[in-house]
């Protein structure tokens, strides 16, 4: 799980354009609005995410046909933050 990937899950949870806010190095504000909606820091949040994902459902790439849990957009096809699912046998 990387950090960016949790950034981007907070701005569509908060309705930011994170490729806007990277582009122009607006980075902080995606911090600013995460505290300002939830009370938690950009920390916190990762933390959280980290805790939630093995709960979230698991979910095929396309075209690698790997499977991950993760969070998911179904209306733009797109998985924010994903890991990949343990196989029997503790494989990846």
């Amino acid at each position: 799980m990387y950090y960016d990937e949790v950034q981007e899950l907070a701005c569509a949870i908060l309705g930011l354009n994170y490729d806007d806010l990277v582009d122009e190095g607006r980075e902080s504000e995606i911090e600013e609005k995460l505290y300002e909606k939830f009370e938690i820091s950009m920390d916190q949040f990762f933390n959280i995410i980290e805790a939630l994902l093995p709960f979230t459902p698991i979910v095929q790439a396309a075209l690698s046909g790997s499977k991950y849990h993760a969070f998911v957009n179904d209306k733009e096809c797109l998985m924010y933050v994903k890991q990949k699912v343990e196989e029997e046998g503790g494989k990846k």
